[in-house]
């Protein structure tokens, strides 16, 4: 059976946050933005947890040009050191509320009965960059941070497939392993989609995915479904065809760089057990140690990578200090030499230092690449999403490429938008800039959308025509849009200004 997109982005939107449908988690969940850490501990948790490693999870909905667009609901993590917290494979649901995550999207019950276990868990419910709580449309990203150390080194979560009656996405349950045998935990960015499945409950009898009645979208109430006799918890094989998981969510994991701080502290902490006498001695340049050891500057090689031999007192934060004038650079020679604990090295131990220019490229590569978030400026954030700059209506609008009528909605299942022109795909020149005149609902979001297939490149369109306010075009305005290679370096330009700058004020603070 070919699959079919039964149902628009906007008409979803509209059912999930209809009163007739209880999709969304209870009064309680919605008040806040969701807790990215909770225990049922008390005191400090990283105290009791001991050494914890931070680790950012991404789960993004790319559905949105699969055979079944689909949102997802509010979802449940958990830490756990054995398997099966949240379900067993080919056994009943346990009953701790998995069946309401699954059937409805709504995790805090579920969260609720994991923390009175004394395990480690958490509500997911805002998608990035949100006001608030809310389903997972298309295009967008639950992010949530977790704490984890060697004694629970596994995550496990689950996210309800919205276009069912019981079915979410989630890994199986042994959870995703963050720390190895050894108990070194997970380190970079990696990419755990091919770990998730998509699973179904057991508790509700299945419907033909996006058209059934009981589904989350469709039903008159929570739990309505028929209930599924003697079902048991399995990847879904119900006869009727999905999209494959991976054309549905994108899941990264990423360790989350904490120790940055701690060593600038601790370089501090050097500083002020100088004597007197080394203070004024390290104004030619030089640093004394606690074993008062002058450290002198370290002198790099223009190109290529300078060796340097480890000594008594010697941390990546103070060999960076004395390299590149700043203890921050430590995650770039960690990265360089391959360590796998940027905290240990030992005397004698031979490093590879890069040059100024590598280490602060490698810099700019981690701040992009996982620290996006802490190091960009507010306009970036919001550009990083494909809504930015827009008003309510455009955002809602561009979930279906549309400022329609009802009869326009109708008319997008051939996939053109409806107004006062046909918004098609922009072919831009190969060479030199192209002109574009601005029609009935533009904005520079939509425009970049449909030339360069973002609409984070609105800063680009932006700076290009020198415009004062980027959300203030007009009809008939004429825009010079730059080639998709120019406005490609132009967006990299802006992010490195804006990192330098970061780094800058991080330096001066």
């Amino acid at each position: 059976m070919q699959l079919r997109k039964p149902i628009s982005l906007i008409l979803i939107a509209m059912l999930l946050f209809s009163t007739s449908v209880i999709l969304l988690p209870s009064d309680s969940v919605l008040a806040g933005v969701g807790p990215t850490f909770e225990s049922s501990h008390d005191g400090d948790d990283s105290d009791e947890m001991g050494k914890a490693v931070t680790f950012l999870v991404r789960i993004e909905n790319i559905s949105g040009d699969s055979d079944l667009p689909t949102p997802f609901a509010p979802g449940v993590w958990v830490l756990h050191s054995e398997a099966g917290p949240l379900f067993i494979e080919g056994e009943a649901d346990k009953g701790y509320g998995l069946e309401a995550l699954a059937e409805d999207g709504d995790p805090s019950g579920l969260a609720e009965a994991l923390n009175g276990m004394d395990l480690h868990a958490g509500v997911f419910n805002t998608p990035a960059g949100a006001d608030g709580p809310g389903p997972l449309l298309p295009g967008e990203s639950y992010e949530f941070e977790v704490k984890a150390t060697a004694d629970t080194p596994y995550l496990s979560f689950a996210t309800m497939f919205v276009q069912s009656n019981d079915l979410f996405v989630g890994p199986g349950e042994s959870g995703i392993a963050l720390f190895d045998m050894d108990g070194m935990a997970m380190m970079g960015m990696h990419d755990v989609t091919a770990d998730m499945d998509l699973w179904d409950a057991g508790t509700e009898a299945n419907e033909e995915p996006g058209v059934g009645g009981d589904q989350a979208p469709r039903q008159s109430g929570p739990n309505t479904g028929l209930p599924e006799i003697e079902g048991t918890v399995r990847v879904v094989d119900d006869g009727y065809t999905y999209p494959d998981v991976s054309a549905l969510v994108k899941v990264t994991i990423d360790e989350v760089m904490m120790m940055e701080e701690g060593m600038d502290k601790e370089m501090d902490e050097k500083d002020e057990m100088m004597s007197d006498d080394d203070k004024m001695a390290d104004d030619d340049g030089m640093m004394s140690d606690k074993d008062g050891m002058m450290a002198a500057e370290i002198m790099l090689m223009e190109d290529g990578s300078t060796p340097y031999t480890v000594v008594a007192g010697d941390t990546l934060g103070s060999i960076s200090r004395r390299a590149y004038g700043a203890s921050k650079y430590w995650s770039v020679i960690c990265s360089a030499n391959e360590l796998a604990d940027c905290n240990l090295i030992h005397i004698g131990d031979e490093l590879m230092l890069p040059s100024a220019g590598d280490a602060m490229s490698m810099m700019e590569d981690k701040m992009m690449m996982g620290e996006k978030d802490s190091m960009m400026s507010d306009d970036d954030k919001m550009a990083d999403k494909d809504d930015s700059m827009m008003s309510d209506d455009d955002k809602m609008a561009d979930k279906d490429d549309s400022m329609m009528s009802d009869d326009d909605k109708m008319a997008d299942k051939d996939g053109m938008m409806a107004g006062d022109a046909m918004m098609e795909a922009i072919t831009l020149m190969e060479d030199g800039s192209t002109p574009y005149s601005v029609v009935s609902g533009d904005t520079l979001g939509s425009i970049a959308k449909r030339a360069y297939g973002s609409s984070k490149y609105y800063s680009a369109i932006c700076s290009a025509n020198e415009l004062e306010d980027c959300n203030l075009i007009h009809v008939d305005d004429e825009l010079m849009l730059p080639t998709q290679a120019e406005a490609e370096e132009m967006m990299d330009s802006m992010m490195m200004e804006d990192s330098m700058d970061a780094m800058e004020k991080k330096d001066d603070s």
